[in-house]
This record gives C-alpha cells, sequence and structure tokens, in this order.
C-alpha cells in the first residue's frame, strides 16, 4: 500500500450529513426554495457547495454565491457541530501512524471549518497536512486540493507514493486526475455502483476494511483489518440523537473510577514506568562490563597468564574504544528487541500516542544535518569560551586516553557511527518514548535529555549530551522516526571528531572572529529549525 495517504472528511472521516443538510434546507429556504424532503439534499455532501446549488436548484451564479452565505451563516455557528466521527476513525489513524503511515486531508470544505472539525474531534495531530479550500470560492474542486496538497508535502514528482480515500465519486475523478489512485468508501454517502464508475481501485464498506492501507503488502491486508476490527470492543452504531464519538468517550472516561482511569492511561504502576527507564541503561552497562572482563582475559591469556595482568590492564587501556565497539554492538541488538516490541505494543492500543514516521524530502534531512553541526559547533564553542574544559579535566583525560594513536576508521566507526545508533534506540527510541507513555511531551524531552547527559559521565559532556539530547530529543518528537535523530547524531558527532578544531582555527586569526562564528552558528541553527518545524504550514 502507498506511503502517503489522503483522506477526505465528509462521508469518510466524519458522518456530517445531518449538520450539511440541515444548513442547506437554511440556505434554501431565505431563498423562497424550501425543501420539505431533506433526503433529497444528500447530494449536497461532498461537492463543491455553490455549483451544487446552481445545479440543484437552477441558481444563477450571483445566487449560487448568495447560497452559499446563508449556508455558512447557519453552519459556523452550528451546523459544524451536527457532526460526528465515524466509529473506530481515531483507533484507524492510530494503526496506520504506528504502521508509518503518513497522513494528510484533502476535502472540498473550506480549509478554516476543516481544521476546526478536526481539532475538534482532537484528531488533528494525525495529519501532516490539512488541505481544504478558500473561503472566497477559490481552490474548491477535488483535483485543486489534492494537487495543493501534493505541493505541500512537497510530492508533486512522487505520485506514486500517495493514495486518496474517499466517498463520492469527484473524490475519485479528482484522484485520477491528478495521477493517483483511489479508494472509495461504501459507508459514506456515495454507492458502491457510484464508485465503481468512477474508478476506485477497491471499495471499503466499513472503517475496518481501510485496515488494508496499513499494509506494506498484500500478505499483511487481513491482519491489519483484524487490528482495527480488535483495537477496542464492538460499540453500538451512533444514531442521530447520540453525541458525538468522541465525546461519548469523553464521558465514559470521566465517569470511570480513577484507578481504572490510571490503569487505562499507565498500565503500568509507578515503580514499572521507573524500572522500564532504568533496566536500558544496564543493559548498556551490562554489555559494556561483559566486553571489558571478556578482553582483558583475552589480553591477559596473550601475555602469558595472571603475573601480567599490569601489561593486560594497559592494553585494555589503549583499547578503550574496542571494548565501547563491542558493548555499544551487543547493547544496539538487544535494545533493538525492546525498541520492536515497544512498538508492537503500541499498535495494539499501548498507552501513548507517539506519532510514527513522517516521509519528509532531501531538504528536511539536510536541514537536520545542518542544525545537528551548527547546534554541536555552538555548544563545543561555549565549552570553550567559558573554560569548562580547564575548570573540569576530566573530559580532556578521557578523550585523550581514548583517541591517542587510535585508526581514524576505528573512530569513525565507534564514535561516529555504532555509538549514535546505540545511544538513540536507547534514549529516544527507548527511554524518551516511555517517557511520553508517562508525562508529556515536554517533560519528556527534558527528562531524557537530562538522562542523556548523566550517562556521559563529566561536567563537560553533562552540559554537551543534554543540549544536544533535548535536540535530538525534539527532532525524534517532531518527525517521528529515529532514522532522523540518528542521522543528526552522526553527522554531530563526526564533525566534532574532524571538523570543529579546523572551524575553530578559522576564526581565530580574525578579529571578533569568536563571535562572528558564533553569530554564523546560530543562523545556521534557525534556517534548518525554520524548514523543520515551518515547512509544513506553507
Amino acid at each position: 500500500m502507498s506511503q502517503v495517504i489522503l483522506f477526505d472528511l465528509d462521508g469518510t472521516l466524519t458522518e456530517s450529513g445531518e449538520g450539511i443538510i440541515n444548513c442547506v434546507q437554511y440556505a434554501l429556504e431565505k431563498l423562497g426554495k424550501k425543501e420539505e424532503h431533506p433526503e433529497n439534499l444528500q447530494c449536497f455532501i461532498g461537492p463543491p457547495l455553490k455549483e451544487q446549488f446552481m445545479k440543484y436548484a437552477g441558481l444563477s451564479e450571483e445566487e449560487g454565491e448568495k447560497a452559499v452565505v446563508y449556508y455558512r451563516e447557519r453552519y459556523t455557528t452550528t451546523g459544524i457541530f451536527e457532526n460526528r466521527l465515524y466509529p473506530k476513525i481515531p483507533e484507524l489513524l492510530e494503526l496506520l501512524k504506528i504502521n508509518n503511515k503518513i497522513l494528510a486531508v484533502a476535502s472540498s470544505k473550506p480549509e478554516v471549518y476543516v481544521k476546526q472539525i478536526l481539532e475538534h474531534f482532537q484528531i488533528a495531530d494525525y495529519f501532516t497536512a490539512i488541505v481544504g479550500s478558500e473561503l472566497d470560492g477559490r481552490r474548491t474542486e477535488k483535483a485543486e486540493v489534492i494537487e495543493e496538497a501534493l505541493r505541500r508535502m512537497h510530492l508533486e514528482e512522487e505520485r506514486d507514493k500517495v493514495l486518496m480515500v474517499g466517498d463520492r465519486s469527484h473524490d475519485v475523478q479528482g484522484a485520477i486526475s491528478c495521477g493517483l489512485q483511489c479508494i472509495g468508501v461504501a459507508y459514506g454517502y456515495g454507492s458502491r455502483e457510484e464508485l465503481e464508475k468512477a474508478g476506485a481501485v477497491y471499495i471499503a464498506d466499513s472503517v475496518e476494511d481501510l485496515g488494508i492501507l496499513a499494509s506494506p503488502n498484500d500478505e499483511e491486508t487481513t491482519e491489519n483489518v483484524e487490528s482495527v476490527r480488535n483495537i477496542i470492543p464492538d460499540r453500538e452504531k451512533v444514531k442521530k440523537s447520540e453525541i458525538p464519538e468522541t465525546r461519548k468517550l469523553e464521558k465514559e472516561e470521566k465517569e470511570m473510577p480513577e484507578p481504572e482511569k490510571k490503569k487505562k492511561k499507565f498500565r503500568y504502576s509507578t515503580a514499572g514506568q521507573i524500572w522500564r527507564l532504568i533496566y536500558p541503561f544496564l543493559i548498556h552497562y551490562g554489555a559494556t562490563l561483559l566486553a571489558t572482563i571478556a578482553l582483558y582475559l583475552v589480553y591477559l591469556i596473550q601475555a602469558g597468564g595472571l603475573q601480567e595482568t599490569a601489561s593486560a590492564g594497559q592494553r585494555l587501556i589503549n583499547s578503550t574504544l574496542y571494548v565501547t565497539l563491542i558493548g555499544d554492538l551487543t547493547a544496539a541488538m538487544i535494545l533493538y528487541l525492546f525498541y520492536r516490541k515497544d512498538q508492537m505494543h503500541r499498535k495494539e492500543g499501548f498507552s501513548g500516542t507517539g506519532k510514527a514516521f513522517v516521509w519528509a524530502p532531501p531538504v528536511i534531512w539536510f536541514s537536520v544535518i545542518i542544525l545537528a553541526i551548527a547546534t554541536g559547533q555552538f555548544l563545543n564553542d561555549l565549552i570553550n569560551g567559558l573554560h569548562l574544559n580547564d575548570l573540569f579535566t576530566g573530559y580532556s583525560e578521557v578523550s585523550e586516553q581514548a583517541f591517542s594513536g587510535q585508526p581514524v576508521g576505528l573512530m569513525i566507526l565507534v564514535v561516529g557511527i555504532i555509538g549514535p545508533i546505540c545511544e538513540e534506540l536507547m534514549f529516544r527510541g527507548i527511554v524518551f518514548h516511555r517517557l511520553k507513555d508517562w508525562v508529556k511531551p515536554q517533560a519528556a524531552i527534558v527528562i531524557s535529555a537530562l538522562l542523556f547527559g548523566i550517562y556521559h559521565g563529566n561536567v563537560v559532556q553533562f552540559f554537551y549530551a543534554t543540549c544536544m539530547g533535548v535536540m535530538l530529543a525534539i527532532i525524534y518528537d517532531k518527525t517521528g522516526t529515529l532514522w532522523i535523530s540518528i542521522v543528526a547524531h552522526i553527522a554531530a558527532n563526526l564533525w566534532s571528531l574532524f571538523g570543529s578544531s579546523f572551524w575553530s582555527s578559522l576564526w581565530q586569526q580574525i578579529p571578533a572572529g569568536m563571535l562572528c562564528s558564533i553569530m554564523i552558528e546560530i543562523l545556521l541553527c534557525v534556517i534548518p529549525t525554520y524548514w523543520l518545524f515551518g515547512y509544513k504550514r506553507k
């Protein structure tokens, strides 16, 4: 299945017919064309309003525009809330995000209303882009909306990765005209025949059937359909007289006893949550300890036995990078198993609402690399400017001992690649994500960064690693992919090894060079930050 999925709103995510029909009746009555049979107004759900008013009531373009004004007169205050999510839509969206799908909304409804509705039902955060028409009547055709969604996500040249989901023929036709395939939903306001005739590649009879969207291949289709069916117990279908599904769930949670509420949210006691944060460190520490013991025994045997402990000990000190390599590789393999287990638990409804992989164009990856390098260089300059290495000599001694005389290739492998992968698995993939299951994301970012700093074991690296940990956690939380934080970590470490000293030496020969260097570094932090956090809002 496609990596990027565009959803229609009315009739696909939300059952909005009641509000739309009531507002159409209101507008027609204001125009002196009262409609006594609301079932005849189903055709207004989905298509652009002005054109549909003109077609249905034989209005001129000017009268059609007036009808839209009357429609919105009621819709903005009342009709927008005569609406409900289809049952299990939140569970479907959660499943798709966990399975690394990028979601967006492409609706002919005015964008301001689309955002308001998604925020009202608390599902806006699932979507990378939310696109609709303009209030002034521009961009009402479905194809125009889809093209705008592709533009905002920088996917104009990647159409084969994108799939549309909608309930009416104009959704299908709009997708086809943009070079996309479309899945039709027969539980909405269009019939199976309408969707098939328009060219839908598949018809979903229920929200559960959309579980196929989570599948990377056909073999997983059945499994993913069942995932949506089984995420929560079946509920009775919502009647028009009932409150919206999300409000119903909120009411149920408020009425739930406090112990049950805690169980539902955390699933672990406080001691259990703390243990889940501690044992990844014990795994890494244990792997490093075992690597140290194993290598020491090898050197001891090679040296001729127990009488040569001093010689074996010195060789071990000179082999710090080899110990780190073995320990990090071993720990990374074990930690990856726990990381995958956590991901599977979340897929089954585990506590927390972690985001999933968000695809980004090359400029975003490039921005991450520049941000990581600039942040690392800024922190190194700050450490040098504050003379922290002179005040706290522990780091200088450790780095001199570890790196002196070591092969460049080994330093690149251990410090530049394996180390960042292991640390990102542990600190962002496991610890940060588990903190998010327990506390607010902002607190999780700070706590995980502090733990990252403490784990480095000296004052200088505590300062550097804590600040970098905040940046890496924010990047991971924003993009939802561990790969981006790994790439950022690798870039920062490699720059510290081979680029930082060269950069600093360039500015030492220039008056006020340090100030200029810091200003450039700040600029190189700000620009990538804009691309990372601002590009989706274009």
